[in-house]
């Protein structure tokens, strides 16, 4: 039988989750992404995210397990396939590729690559369904969604004041900022690849 969650424990997940979506770390995705939107589109794009972030996130929460599990997915096998994502966008954003960095003007990025996988990504996904696993009472999982709101609030925080970024560094230092994120979120990716093939194969581990 589950118990409620309590008050440190409620801390702990929020620093945990905050964490793991890495609002700063995405950045230079953004203002990568949106560099030939207007500010306000850009603005506009920001706080969409959030909105998507905390959608995708509570969404997990309530019902991710069971998603998973009505596909016959192991929640291993998600990590290291999103995880396969995320480093191909690190390796973009270290190797300057168009493709990854730019965005056609007609399309959003709101959704695809910026909440999901960039924010919203495998690592968060596997965090919210483990919380919903270890904490089934109503009020763990109004606790778990006011924690996924919290979260959205930053991140659409972080990416809104983001522009205003881009004006202080210019091209040049945003070029730099870009290559040198893009190595940490490929080295990111790779080391929860590492972990989620270690679960499930704890023999090349030893």
């Amino acid at each position: 039988m589950s118990h409620t969650i309590e008050g440190p424990t409620l801390v702990t997940s929020a620093i945990a989750l905050l964490t793991i979506t890495n609002p700063i770390g995405s950045l230079p995705i953004f203002l990568g992404l949106t560099k030939d939107f207007d500010e306000k589109r850009q603005k506009r794009i920001a706080l969409l995210v959030g909105a998507a972030v905390v959608a995708v996130l509570v969404l997990s929460l309530v019902v991710g397990r069971y998603i998973l599990e009505a596909f016959g997915i192991d929640i291993t096998s998600f990590r290291i396939a999103g995880n396969l994502l995320v480093a191909s966008i690190g390796w973009g954003m270290l190797t300057a590729k168009k493709n990854v960095l730019t965005a056609d003007p007609t399309e959003s990025p709101v959704v695809v690559p910026l909440a999901i996988p960039l924010i919203a990504g495998p690592g968060a996904i596997s965090l919210v369904i483990t919380f919903a696993n270890g904490y089934t009472d109503a009020i763990d999982y109004v606790a778990g969604a006011a924690i996924v709101v919290v979260v959205g609030v930053v991140v659409a925080t972080a990416l809104f004041f983001a522009p205003y970024l881009a004006k202080a560094i210019r091209p040049t230092g945003m070029s730099i900022l870009t290559r040198i994120f893009g190595l940490l979120l490929l080295s990111i990716a790779l080391q929860s690849i590492l972990a989620a093939l270690g679960v499930a194969f704890p023999s090349l581990m030893h």
